[in-house]
């Protein structure tokens, strides 16, 4: 049960924005690290000095399990059913963050997900204004995927009417470009191994209420995780 919670409390998290000071750039990229419950001391430290260490990333800060929940509470008050099963003990602790370069955003979220004390790492689009136009959509499949999943979910993202630059990304072009947009960046590129990457689907989308069929991608079997992140991205 709580395992089904927590998985609950990171799907509605993932939607909250960064916490950072410096003003937003429709460019920029939100990156939220989920630490484990177990985390120590020494590796929630470790952990934030390892991000602020990172090439482009700025506004490290870690927001604590019930500094979570509260703010939790008051940004979905108005959708109690979600917020149902979501306890003070379920709520993770994060440690939120800017990349101002989005090409090297993906390779950073790679790299910092296979740290010590860390669950996860989620990355979307910053929050702006104005809004951009068109966003870049990375539908991310698991390595579990069957055939038949597979071929479900390129008939769903082939099938959304207002989707352009629709293509497949493997692992191994999903390494070689990550490690040709990491050179020059310090020792990330280094950093970054070739199991790390993901399948996915990449394409762009409008950003103006056509978004009708890409939240539905997210509950297809085999798929990962959907990120909405800057169009460049892609």
């Amino acid at each position: 049960m709580r395992r089904v919670a927590r998985s609950l409390a990171l799907t509605l998290l993932l939607a909250l924005s960064t916490c950072t000071g410096k003003p937003i750039d429709a460019g920029d990229v939100a990156l939220t690290v989920f630490l484990n419950d177990d985390a120590t001391a020494t590796q929630r430290d470790a952990v934030q000095q390892r991000l602020r260490s990172m090439p482009s990333v700025e506004g490290v800060a870690l927001e604590t399990r019930d500094q979570v929940y509260e703010r939790s509470k008051v940004d979905f008050k108005d959708q109690p059913d979600l917020l149902a099963n979501l306890k003070p003990e379920y709520a993770p602790e994060l440690v939120h963050a800017t990349v101002t370069d989005s090409l090297i955003a993906e390779a950073i979220e790679l790299v910092m997900a296979e740290v010590d004390g860390v669950d996860g790492v989620s990355f979307r689009i910053a929050d702006a204004d104005p809004r951009p136009s068109r966003i870049g959509v990375i539908v991310r499949l698991k390595s579990s995927a069957t055939s038949e999943q597979r071929a479900a979910i390129q008939a769903a993202v082939r099938g959304l009417p207002h989707a352009t630059s629709v293509g497949f990304e493997d692992r191994d072009a999903a390494y070689e470009r990550l490690r040709q947009r990491c050179r020059g960046k310090g020792d990330l590129s280094t950093q970054l191994k070739p199991p790390m990457p993901h399948e996915s689907w990449r394409f762009a989308h409008p950003l103006n209420g056509k978004g009708s069929g890409v939240s539905h991608l997210m509950k297809l079997d085999g798929v990962d995780g959907v990120n909405l992140v800057p169009v460049e991205m892609l």
